[in-house]
This record gives C-alpha cells, sequence and structure tokens, in this order.
C-alpha cells in the first residue's frame, strides 16, 4: 500500500468518525407504564386513544423530563380502572451516544397497592441497572379512568398544560442554583427527525372523547356525565 493511499484511508476514516460524532445522540427508551409528558419546557400531548411514544432521540447534555404513571388495571367481570399520578420532572444530564431508560420505580403489581403507590410514585432516569436520576412526587393526585378526559376537554377549550408548567419549575430551579441547562434541546424521534413533540389538535381531541363516549357502557356513560358536572 503506498503512502498516499494511506494518507487518503485515514483522512476518510478520521472524517467518518467526525461526522458520528457530530451526529451522535442519545436513545431514552421510556418503560411500561410511564408517560412522558413534557421534554425541556415543551409539552408531549399524548391522545386519548393512541399509544405513547416509547423511543425518545435526545441532544447529548442537561434534559428536563416530566412523565406520568399510567397504568391500566382490568378488574372483575368487565370492569377496569386507570391509575394516574400527577406530573413528576427529573433533571438529568445525559451522555454522548449513550442509551437510557425512563421508568418508574417500585410499581405494585396488585391494585389496592397501587393505589397507593399512585400517590407518590419515583420516576428514575436507568442507564443499565444503575440509577443516575431520580424523584418522587410530591403530592398526590391519583385519578381513575374518567379523569382522562380532563386531557381532551383541556384541549377542545384551550386548557393550559400542567406538565408544562411542572416542566418549567425545575427548570427555573436548576437556574436559581446554578445548574440551569445551558440551551433547550429538542427532542427527535426514532429517525432522527428534529421536534417531534406530538401535538393533538382540538379536533382531534373532541373527536377522541367522542368515540370514547360512543364505546362506553350505559353505567359509564353516567359516570362521564356526573365527571362534566363536576
Amino acid at each position: 500500500m503506498n503512502k498516499q493511499y494511506l494518507w487518503t484511508a485515514v483522512a476518510l476514516t478520521a472524517g467518518v468518525l467526525a461526522t458520528t460524532q457530530t451526529f451522535a445522540q442519545v436513545t431514552l427508551n421510556v418503560a411500561d407504564n410511564t408517560v412522558v409528558t413534557a421534554i425541556n419546557g415543551q409539552e408531549v400531548k399524548n391522545g386519548l386513544l393512541s399509544k405513547p411514544q416509547k423511543t425518545y432521540k435526545l441532544e447529548p447534555g442537561k434534559h428536563v423530563i416530566t412523565a406520568k404513571y399510567n397504568r391500566l388495571y382490568e378488574l372483575r367481570g368487565d370492569n377496569h380502572d386507570v391509575l394516574r399520578s400527577s406530573n413528576i420532572s427529573v433533571p438529568v444530564e445525559l451522555a454522548d451516544n449513550q442509551t437510557y431508560v425512563l421508568d418508574m420505580l417500585g410499581q405494585p403489581e396488585d391494585y389496592n397497592a397501587a393505589k397507593e403507590y399512585v400517590k407518590q410514585p419515583t420516576l428514575a432516569v436507568l442507564q443499565g441497572k444503575q440509577v443516575i436520576a431520580s424523584q418522587q412526587a410530591t403530592s398526590s393526585s391519583s385519578s381513575s379512568i374518567f379523569s382522562g378526559l380532563g386531557n381532551a376537554l383541556g384541549g377542545v377549550f384551550g386548557g393550559s398544560s400542567k406538565a408544562v408548567e411542572a416542566n418549567q419549575q425545575t427548570i427555573n430551579a436548576l437556574g436559581q442554583s446554578g445548574g440551569a441547562i445551558p440551551a433547550i434541546n429538542q427532542p427527535s424521534n426514532q429517525y432522527g427527525n428534529q421536534a417531534v413533540v406530538t401535538t393533538v389538535s382540538s379536533s382531534d381531541s373532541l373527536d377522541q372523547f367522542m368515540q370514547l363516549w360512543l364505546r362506553a357502557t350505559p353505567a359509564e356513560r353516567d359516570k362521564i356525565r356526573q365527571w362534566v358536572q363536576k
């Protein structure tokens, strides 16, 4: 192999490595029963009938991630219930070209135990089996399945996002303590495209509400009416 060819190969290899480093990202996988609601001050909206996103591609660096515990329990007969927690925000610094998992720690399988757990679950970011950041909920906000209608109705009537508020409070607290995020990094999807924060328009939310109403049993419709009148 002559020297000119060797140097050309070295230059090409260096160029490939530089390009790889430039576009390297962080992979954040979301565990079961965990729903991301905001990242770095931007809301991640989840439709009532659509499955939450399970993988995010983020830029390396500091992030504030807000999520909820959300789990469907099948009860006796045709009964079921969805337990949801309040929004929990965890600040974390993610390293370049690494994979992490966002999870709610210590989830019980028993429904009655889960009704207590949902009051103060712990949101954590793990790398392998190691917890690198965690935050426990500070207030109880468990709810039944019908409280989920609030998200749809909020979209229809222009309701504000508690998820973004909780996320921004953590960002502000970091700023006051000198640990501010230097730049708000935008999440991207598994294909590397930026700005994948999914939105649900008012018409989408209304359609979801209508679909839920049509699928509901007479008893469930009575509960929905009672919920709306509160």
